[in-house]
C-alpha cells in the first residue's frame, strides 16, 4: 500500500527497500520517509546498550573515534553562532550523547543543558555536565527557555520530527536560534546509486529532506533559516567509501573518483558530494 506524505498527504510512491524497510519518496515535497514506521520497541532496541560502541547500529566507539570530529564541529558551529550574534546565553542540546559538544559551548561560555536517554551515552559524560543533562525534552521544567537549542544528527532519527521541531520552537527564546544538522539529499549517490548512501539506514534513520524540504519543515513551525553550512562532504562516492581499502588499485580508483566529483561540484554545485547540512533558524518575523 503507497502512503501519503506526511507534509503535503499527496501518495509517496516506494523508492527502495533497505535492511527490509520500506523508503517512500513525495516528489512535490522532495521529501523521504520510511513507512510504516518502526514500532516503539524497535526503534528502543536501536539505541540499547552497544549503540555508541557495537557492531550494529550506531558507532563502532563514538567515545573515542568522535570525540576528536566532535571537537572540530564544536568549533564550526560555535563560530556560526558568533557569527548570527549569539555569543552567550542557554543552551540546549537535544540527544546532547557524551555531552563533548556541550563541554566545548560551556568553555564558549554558555549556561548548557541538555537531553540524553542513553546510559551508555550519560556513564561516559563529565560528571559536571551529567547534571544538567535530562533524559528527553518533556523532562524540562516547564518554564525553561533557551537563547540556543541544538540537534546535532538528530531529527531523523525521531519517529515524529514535526512534533519535535513544535515542542523545541516553544523552548526558545523570541531571538533564539534553533540550528540542527540532518543529512541531505541531492549528491550523486541519492540521485544515481541509492542503495550505496549509508545515511539510509533504518531503523536508525526514518527520514531524508532535501535542504528544500528541511526549509520547509522549520517554517511550518514559524522558523526562518538564517544560515547554512556544509556540515559533511564526502569527494568519493562510489568506490571505498570508507577509505579502508590497502588495495593500490582501489586507492587510485577512489583518487580519480574523488577527483571527478571534485570537479563536478565546481562545475555543479557543492550538494553533488554533500552528505549533511547545518541548519541555523530564527523565528520568523512577519
Amino acid at each position: 500500500m503507497t502512503p501519503p506524505c506526511p507534509r503535503c498527504r499527496r501518495l509517496a510512491p516506494l523508492r527502495l527497500r533497505v535492511r527490509g524497510h520500506a523508503i517512500h519518496r513525495c516528489d512535490a515535497c522532495d521529501l523521504e520517509f520510511v513507512s510504516p514506521t518502526p514500532s516503539p520497541a524497535e526503534l528502543t532496541a536501536v539505541y540499547t546498550t552497544g549503540y555508541f560502541q557495537g557492531d550494529g547500529a550506531g558507532y563502532r566507539d563514538y567515545f573515542r573515534r568522535e570525540r576528536e570530529q566532535v571537537a572540530r564541529k564544536s568549533h564550526d558551529r560555535l563560530a556560526a553562532l558568533r557569527a548570527l550574534g549569539v555569543t552567550s546565553g542557554r543552551l540546549f542540546d537535544l540527544g546532547c550523547a557524551a555531552g563533548y559538544f556541550l563541554g566545548h559551548a560551556r568553555d564558549a561560555g554558555f549556561t548548557v543543558a541538555g537531553a540524553e536517554p542513553s546510559a551508555e551515552a550519560l556513564a561516559a559524560m563529565d560528571p559536571t555536565l551529567r547534571a544538567a543533562v535530562v533524559p528527553s525534552l518533556d523532562a524540562l521544567a516547564a518554564e525553561a527557555r533557551f537563547e540556543v537549542i541544538t540537534a546535532w544528527d538528530v531529527l531523523e532519527h525521531l519517529p515524529d520530527p514535526d512534533a519535535a521541531v513544535r515542542a523545541l520552537r516553544a523552548r526558545l527564546t523570541p531571538d533564539g536560534v534553533l540550528a540542527v544538522v540532518v543529512p541531505v539529499l541531492g549528491s550523486t549517490t541519492t540521485r544515481l546509486f541509492p542503495s550505496r548512501w549509508d545515511q539510509y539506514k533504518p531503523p536508525e534513520h526514518l527520514w531524508f529532506w532535501s535542504p528544500r524540504s528541511l526549509r520547509a519543515l522549520l517554517a511550518d513551525h514559524g522558523l526562518s533559516v538564517v544560515r547554512e553550512d556544509i556540515a559533511w562532504r564526502r569527494p568519493a562516492r562510489f568506490i571505498d567509501l570508507d577509505g579502508t581499502s590497502r588495495s593500490p588499485a582501489v586507492r587510485l580508483a577512489r583518487s580519480l573518483d574523488a577527483l571527478a566529483h571534485r570537479a563536478l561540484a565546481a562545475v555543479v554545485g557543492p550538494h553533488v558530494v554533500t552528505d549533511s547540512v547545518a541548519f541555523y533558524a530564527r523565528v520568523a518575523r512577519p
